[in-house]
C-alpha cells in the first residue's frame, strides 16, 4: 500500500475489504456468518425470500413482539448488510454464497453444488458455496430455529449436564446456531483456499466440536462420570454463588485462587491444611467451607468481589446481566459496543468481531428487505493460496487455543505447536490424571508416557507438530524468530502481558516477517480496565452473559461443567486468524487482531444485549424451553428422557395445539402413575410424531458415540502410545466428504528437529547446539516429582 500523500492520514481497510458475500441463509447460523464477515469488513448482500428471514419475529424469551417490531435477534445479527432483491445481484458477483438449504433443497437451482462444479470444471467463474444446516445437507430437512433443543439434546452432552435426580439441562440460547454460524465464517475463507466448489457445516457437527471435552471421560478413560450439579465438588468453591446484589463465579482451580480466597476470607489457616489445599480432597468438606463462604459473599457485591480480581491474583468473574454490559466501563473503554441503526429505532449491539485496524466498520446498519442496490463488481477478487501452503505458529495452551489448529490441520493447514519445559502445556496431565488412565493402560502412569496419554491434551491437538523452544534464552528466541520469519501467522492464548514481556510484540515480529498475522486472545483482551485480570472458562461464562441465562428455570443463575467459552473464543479466533490471512495476502502487511474472550462469549448472546438496549430489561430465563413454540422441554421414559418440540405454522396452525394436547396427556399419565413414566421413550416418540411433534433421544457421552446421529460423526486416530482412540470428527464436509484427522496428537519434542530443519532453516550442526545448550527440546521431569502419584 502506497505512502500517504502530504502527510494525511492513512486510511487502514478492514481485514475483509474486498471479499464479496451473497447471504441466502435465514435463521440464525447463516445470518450469523455473514455478520461476523460483515463485521470485519466484507460486503455480504442478504436475499431474503418472499416471506422475509423468520428471525425477524423471532422472540427471544416469552415477551411477544410488538406489531410489526423487528425481533433484537434479528438487528444482532444483520446489521452491516445490504439488503437487496434477488433480481439485482449478479450470478457472478460473490465470491461465496452462504445458504441454509440441504441439498435437496438447492437442487436444479442456481446454487446447486453439482451444477456449480461442473461450471468450474468448465473453467467458468463459480462462486464457492458454504450451507449451513441443522443435520447436515444431506438430511431430509434443514432445520428451524425452535430445533435448537433437539441439536443440542442430539450431542449427548445434556445427558451430562445437569442436577442428579432432575431433566437434563440445556446450555442458554442458540448456542448450536451460533457455534456453526461462526465455523461457516471459517469455511467461507477456507472453502476458496480449497479446490472443492461446497463446504457444509452443521449445527450438529459445530455444536459437537464445542463440548468435545465431556467426551474424554467415555472415549479416552473409558469411565463414566457422574453428574456434578450446579457447584462442581472437585474446584469448591465453583459455581454461581450468590452475593447482595447477584452472582459471583469464584475460580478454584488453581493454588493461587485457593490461597487467595483464604485470605481474604481471613482463613489464612485453611491455606496449608493438607485436606483443603487439594482441590480433590477439598470435596470432602465442602459443608464446612460452604458455612464460612456463604454469608461472607452475602455481604459483598458482585462489583467489590470482582476488584479482589483486578488487584490480586485471585481469578472471580461477575455473573454479568445485560444491563450490566450495556453499562460496564471495560466493554465501553474497548469499543465492544456501538450503536446500530434500524428501520424503527437506534439499538446498541456488538458491533465488531475482533479489535483490529480498519475496525469497527462505520456503516452499521440494519435494512430493510430490498432497500439497498447491489453494489457493482469493479474487480475480480484476487485468488488466495492454498491452504496447503500455509503455516501457523500455535502458542496455546488448554482448550481455546488449541481448538483453532485441531480442526485448521484436517484441512492441509500446517500448525505448528510451540511448547516448552516449563510450562509445558497442562492439558498433558488431565484424563489421565483426574480420572485415571483408560483399562489396559494403567503402566503409563510410571514414566513419562504418562504425558502423552492425556485425553484432553490428545482430543484437541490432533495432526500439529511438536516444537519445544526455550524462549527465555536469546538462542533459543533467535531460533523461535527463525520460525516467525517463514510462518504465515502466530496464535497465543497467553494473559495481556506476556507476548510483551517474552519481547515478541507484533513490532518485533513484523520486523523479522512483514506479512505476519499476530492474533491475541486473552480473557478480556490486550486492553482496558479489565486487561489485567485472570480469567478461564467459568469465569468468561460468568462474565460474558451465559451465567445470566443458564440453569433451571428455579435458579437465578448457573455456571455450566463444560468450560464453553474455550471453544466460543476458539470459534472466534479462528475466524480472526482466517481474516488476518486474508488481510496480509491483499495488502502485502501483516496485523494484529485482539479477540477478547468475554466478548466472544457475548456475541453469543447479542440478542440480550439488543434487547436491554432497545426495552431497558434483561432477557427472561427459558430454562430448557424454546421461545415461540407451543411447548418445548424434557419427557421421562422409563429409559431416560425424550427431548420434544411441539409448535404450530401458519399453514397448520393448529399443529402445536394438538401436539400440546398430546403431551399434556403423555404428563398426566406419568403423574396418576406416581410420578413414574409407564413408555418407553420408543413409545412415546411415536404417540408424538403422531401428533406433529419432533423429538430427540436424549443419550449421555457415554452412550451417544453408539447412536445416531454421533455415531457417524466419530472417527478412529491411532496414536503411538495409546493406540487407536475414538475422536469427534471434524465439522466441515467438502463436496460431500467429512476430512479425516492429519494424525494424532504430537509427542513432546517430537518435531523438533524437523520444524527447525524445514521451517526455520537450521543445519544439523545448529540444531545440535541449540539442544546441547538446552535451547530446544528437551526432556519433561518424571510425573512423580511434579506430583502426579496415584495411590
Amino acid at each position: 500500500m502506497p505512502a500517504p500523500a502530504d502527510g494525511a492520514a492513512e486510511t487502514v481497510p478492514p481485514p475483509l475489504a474486498g471479499m464479496r458475500v451473497l447471504e441466502l441463509a435465514t435463521g440464525i447460523a447463516g445470518p450469523y456468518a455473514g455478520r461476523l464477515l460483515a463485521g470485519a469488513g466484507a460486503t455480504v448482500v442478504k436475499v431474503e425470500p418472499p416471506g422475509g428471514d423468520p428471525a425477524r419475529s423471532q422472540p427471544v424469551d416469552d415477551v411477544p413482539l410488538g406489531p410489526d417490531e423487528i425481533s433484537p435477534l434479528y438487528v444482532h445479527l444483520n446489521a452491516a448488510k445490504l439488503n437487496c432483491a434477488a433480481d439485482s445481484v449478479e450470478g457472478s458477483w460473490p465470491d461465496v454464497v452462504i445458504a441454509s438449504d440441504t441439498l435437496a433443497g438447492l437442487a436444479g437451482g442456481p446454487w446447486d453444488p453439482q451444477r456449480m462444479a461442473a461450471g468450474a470444471a468448465e473453467g467458468e467463474r463459480v462462486p464457492k458455496l458454504v450451507t449451513v444446516t441443522a443435520w447436515g445437507a444431506d438430511a431430509g430437512d434443514p432445520g428451524v430455529i425452535a430445533d435448537e433443543l433437539l441439536v443440542q439434546t442430539a450431542t449427548g452432552f445434556l445427558g451430562f449436564n445437569g442436577d442428579e435426580g432432575a431433566e437434563p439441562l440445556r446450555l442458554p440460547g442458540w448456542q448450536a446456531q451460533y457455534c456453526a454460524g461462526g465455523l461457516a465464517a471459517w469455511a467461507a475463507h477456507l472453502i476458496r483456499r480449497r479446490p472443492e466448489t461446497h463446504v457444509d457445516v452443521s449445527w450438529l457437527g459445530a455444536l459437537l466440536t464445542a463440548v468435545e471435552l465431556c467426551y474424554c471421560d467415555s472415549l479416552h478413560c473409558q469411565r463414566r462420570r457422574p453428574l456434578v450439579g450446579p457447584h462442581p465438588p472437585t474446584a469448591y468453591p465453583s459455581g454461581a454463588i450468590r452475593c447482595a446484589d447477584g452472582y459471583v463465579c469464584p475460580g478454584s482451580i488453581r493454588r493461587d485462587d485457593w490461597e487467595m480466597q483464604c485470605l481474604h476470607l481471613g482463613m489464612p489457616e485453611w491455606i496449608d491444611d493438607p485436606e483443603l489445599s487439594h482441590r480433590h480432597r477439598r470435596a470432602r468438606h465442602i459443608d464446612k467451607i460452604r458455612e464460612v463462604i456463604e454469608p461472607w459473599y452475602a455481604a459483598r457485591t458482585k462489583r467489590e468481589l470482582f476488584q479482589f480480581a483486578l488487584e490480586t491474583p485471585w481469578a472471580v468473574g461477575m455473573v454479568m446481566t445485560p444491563l450490566d454490559a450495556l453499562a460496564d466501563e471495560h466493554l465501553a473503554d474497548r469499543g465492544f459496543l456501538g450503536e446500530v441503526e434500524t428501520p424503527a429505532a437506534t439499538a446498541l449491539a456488538p458491533i465488531q468481531p475482533f479489535a483490529a485496524p480498519g475496525l469497527p466498520v462505520p456503516m452499521q446498519r440494519v435494512s430493510d428487505r430490498g432497500a439497498d442496490a447491489c453494489p457493482a463488481a469493479d474487480t475480480p477478487t484476487a485468488a488466495l493460496r492454498p491452504a496447503r501452503a500455509l503455516r501457523v505458529i500455535e502458542m496455546t495452551i488448554a482448550w481455546a487455543g488449541p481448538y483453532i489448529g485441531n480442526l485448521l490441520t484436517p484441512l492441509g493447514i500446517d500448525v505448528i505447536k510451540i511448547e516448552a519445559q516449563n510450562p509445558f502445556d497442562g492439558f498433558r496431565t488431565q484424563r489421565p490424571y483426574d480420572h485415571g488412565m483408560a483399562p489396559g493402560l494403567e503402566h503409563l502412569v510410571h514414566d513419562n508416557r504418562f504425558y502423552e496419554a492425556g485425553g484432553h491434551f490428545n482430543a484437541v491437538n490432533k495432526g500439529k507438530r511438536d516444537c519445544v523452544v526455550t524462549l527465555a534464552t536469546p538462542e533459543g528466541r533467535a531460533a523461535f524468530m527463525e520460525l516467525v520469519r517463514n510462518c504465515d501467522a502466530l496464535v497465543a492464548n497467553f494473559s495481556a502481558h506476556v507476548l510483551p514481556q517474552l519481547g515478541l510484540d507484533f513490532e518485533t515480529l513484523a520486523e523479522v516477517n512483514p506479512r505476519i498475522v499476530l492474533v491475541r486472545m486473552p480473557a478480556f483482551g490486550v486492553d482496558g480496565p479489565y486487561a489485567g485480570a485472570v480469567g478461564f472458562g467459568s469465569i468468561i461464562e460468568a462474565m460474558g452473559g451465559m451465567g445470566h441465562r443458564q440453569g433451571y428455570e428455579h435458579e437465578g443463575a448457573r455456571i455450566s461443567n463444560i468450560y464453553f467459552p474455550d471453544p466460543i473464543a476458539g470459534i472466534t479466533a479462528g475466524f480472526a486468524l482466517l481474516s488476518g490471512l486474508h488481510h496480509a495476502e491483499h495488502t502485502g502487511r501483516g496485523i494484529e487482531i485482539d479477540v477478547s474472550q468475554q466478548e466472544g462469549t457475548w456475541q453469543h448472546s447479542g440478542e440480550a444485549l439488543v434487547l436491554a438496549s432497545t426495552t431497558g430489561r434483561d432477557i427472561g430465563r427459558m430454562g430448557n424451553r424454546e421461545p415461540n413454540t407451543a411447548w418445548s422441554g424434557f419427557i421421562r421414559g422409563t429409559d431416560g428422557y425424550l427431548a420434544v418440540i411441539a409448535d404450530g405454522s401458519a399453514d397448520d396452525p393448529a399443529r402445536g395445539h394438538n401436539a400440546v394436547n398430546v403431551i399434556e396427556g403423555l404428563l398426566e399419565e406419568i403423574k396418576n402413575n406416581g410420578g413414574q413414566p409407564a413408555r418407553t421413550r420408543a413409545d412415546l416418540q411415536t404417540a408424538l410424531h403422531a401428533a406433529s411433534a419432533r423429538t430427540e433421544f436424549c443419550w449421555d457421552p457415554w452412550t451417544a458415540p453408539d447412536h445416531q446421529p454421533v455415531a457417524n460423526r466419530i472417527e478412529l486416530v491411532d496414536h503411538p502410545v495409546t493406540g487407536p482412540m475414538r475422536h469427534i470428527a471434524s465439522p466441515f464436509t467438502l463436496d460431500g466428504v467429512r476430512p479425516n484427522q492429519a494424525g494424532p496428537s504430537p509427542r513432546f519434542d517430537q518435531h523438533t528437529n524437523e520444524v527447525m530443519t524445514e521451517v526455520a532453516g537450521l543445519s544439523e550442526k545448529q540444531i545440535a547446539d541449540l539442544r546441547t545448550g538446552g535451547h530446544i527440546g528437551g526432556e519433561l521431569p518424571p510425573p512423580a516429582e511434579l506430583g502426579f502419584i496415584y495411590d
